[in-house]
C-alpha cells in the first residue's frame, strides 16, 4: 500500500513538473531535430505532445475519482465563464479559439488541458519533500536544455526570442538557488549561476526581477540565524555598491566580449542606452484596458479586446478587466489570503515550493504574460496554497507524529481528571 502511494505521488509530481517545464524542453528537442533532420521535420513535436497526453491520462487515473469540492468549483467556474464569454461577448471570440489542430496555441487547450489540470493534480499531492527533490532534477534538465538551445541557436546564427527564453528559465533558476541554500550542493549552484547568466544575456528584465525577489523572500522566511542573515545582506549591499561604482566600465567590457563572440545582449544594450527601466509601452496598453473597466467585467480574455489585441501585462488589471470590480476584487482578496497562509505553512518543503512558484509565476504575471496562457505554474501555486490550509496534512511526518503525541498526552491528562 505504501509503495502504491509513493508511486501515485511520483506520477502526479512528474506530470506537474513536466507541465511547468514543457516549453524549454520541447524547444531544445525541436532545435536539435531541425539541425539533424532539416527544418521540415515535425515528428519530434508530435511525439512530445503524445507523451504529454499520456502523462495527463496516467495522472488522471491516479486520482481514482476522489473529487475535492474546490476542484469541482474551479472547473465549473472556468467552464461556465468560458462558455458565457464565448457565447455572449462577441469581441472575445477571436482570442478564445483558433483551430482544433493548433495544439500549441489554441487558448481552449492552454486553459483546459494545460493549466487547469495542473491545479487538479497539485491538489492531490501530499509528499512535498519528494516534489521539492523532483523539481530540482527537472530544473537541472531545463538549464541543460536551455544551454543546448542557446548553443544551437548560435551555431545556426540566430538569436533566442528573449521573452519566452528568459521566462522559461525563471522556475529552474529559482529552484536551483533555493535548493543550493537548503542542501549546499555544487550542481544546483552551477545550474543557478548558469540560469542567471542566460537570463541576463537573453535580455528580459522581468525574469531578473523574479530571481531578485526570490532571493529576498528566501532570506526573509529562512530559518538561518540573524547573524548569517546580516552577513548576507551586508555582502549583497557591498557587492551592489561596487557594481554601481564600476557600472560603466563593467558594461562596456561585457559589451566588447559579447560582440566579439557574435552574440547580442538586449540587457546590456538597454543598460548602456539608459532604457533598462522603460515600460516598453505597457503603460499605454494598461491605460486603455483600465478605461474599459466595468462592474461585472468583460469576460475571459476581455482585456485583449479592451487593449486592442494586447493582454494587460499585469495580473491585477487582467483579472479586474475580465471579472469586473466586484468578482475580480473578491478573487484577488482570496488569492492574497491564500498566499499569506501558504508562506506561513509549517511544512518547510511546501513553503519553499510556494516561494519558488510565487516568485516565478505571480511576480512574472505582475510584469508580463497572462494567467490564461502557458501558465500551469500559476495554477500549481494556487493549489499549493490551498493545500497549506490542510494544516495537519501539510505537516512533515515527524512534526505530525510529535503533534499527535502532544495531543494524546493532553487527552489522557483530561480523562484522568474527568468524572
Amino acid at each position: 500500500m505504501m509503495k502504491y502511494k509513493e508511486r501515485n505521488q511520483t506520477v502526479l509530481i512528474i506530470t506537474i513538473c513536466t507541465m511547468i517545464c514543457f516549453a524549454p524542453i520541447v524547444h531544445f528537442i525541436n532545435q536539435l531535430c531541425r539541425l539533424i533532420f532539416g527544418a521540415g521535420f515535425v515528428l519530434d513535436t508530435v511525439v512530445c505532445y503524445a507523451i504529454m497526453a499520456g502523462m495527463l491520462l496516467t495522472s488522471i487515473k491516479q486520482l481514482h475519482y476522489r473529487v475535492k469540492t474546490d476542484v469541482m468549483v474551479i472547473l465549473l467556474l472556468f467552464v461556465l465563464s468560458y462558455a458565457l464569454s464565448y457565447s455572449f461577448i462577441h469581441n472575445n471570440k477571436r482570442f478564445m479559439f483558433t483551430e482544433w489542430s493548433d495544439f500549441a496555441g489554441n487558448p481552449i487547450y492552454l486553459l483546459f488541458v494545460y493549466s487547469l489540470p495542473a491545479y487538479v493534480f497539485m491538489r492531490y499531492v501530499t509528499d512535498y519533500d519528494r516534489m521539492f527533490e523532483i523539481c530540482h532534477v527537472f530544473s537541472e534538465i531545463v538549464v541543460l536544455c536551455s544551454v543546448g538551445s542557446f548553443v544551437l541557436m548560435f551555431i545556426r546564427d540566430s538569436q533566442p526570442e528573449y521573452m519566452s527564453f528568459s521566462y522559461n528559465l525563471v522556475f529552474p533558476t529559482i529552484v536551483s538557488l533555493v535548493y543550493y541554500f537548503e542542501r549546499r550542493r555544487i550542481l544546483p549552484l552551477i545550474a543557478a549561476i548558469t540560469g542567471c547568466v542566460l537570463i541576463f544575456f537573453a535580455g528580459a528584465r522581468g525574469p531578473l526581477a523574479c530571481v531578485v525577489f526570490s532571493l529576498a523572500a528566501y532570506f526573509l522566511i529562512s530559518k538561518a540565524s540573524t547573524k548569517k542573515k546580516v552577513f548576507l545582506i551586508c555582502f549583497v549591499l557591498i557587492g551592489t555598491l561596487i557594481i554601481m561604482l564600476m557600472w560603466q566600465p563593467i558594461l562596456e567590457a561585457l559589451k566588447d566580449s559579447v560582440d566579439s563572440l557574435g552574440i547580442s545582449s538586449r540587457t546590456i544594450d538597454l543598460l548602456l542606452g539608459g532604457d533598462f527601466l522603460s515600460d516598453s509601452s505597457r503603460s499605454e496598453i494598461q491605460e486603455k484596458i483600465i478605461e474599459g473597466f466595468s462592474l461585472f467585467g468583460s469576460g475571459l480574455y476581455g482585456d485583449r479586446a479592451l487593449g486592442d489585441n494586447h493582454y494587460a501585462h499585469n495580473l491585477i488589471i487582467e483579472m479586474i478587466a475580465q471579472w469586473g470590480y466586484l468578482i475580480g476584487a473578491g478573487f484577488l482578496t482570496i488569492m492574497c489570503g491564500l498566499f499569506i497562509k501558504g508562506f506561513r505553512t509549517k511544512n518547510t518543503s511546501l513553503q519553499l515550493l510556494i516561494l519558488v512558484l510565487f516568485s516565478s509565476t505571480f511576480i512574472k504575471l505582475m510584469l508580463s504574460g497572462s494567467y490564461l496562457a502557458h501558465n500551469a505554474g500559476f495554477f500549481v501555486l494556487i493549489a499549493a496554497c490551498v493545500n497549506s490550509l490542510e494544516t495537519e496534512d501539510a505537516l512533515p511526518a515527524a512534526e505530525y507524529e510529535e503533534a499527535s503525541k502532544k495531543k494524546s498526552k493532553y487527552i489522557k491528562a483530561y480523562s484522568r481528571y474527568s468524572p
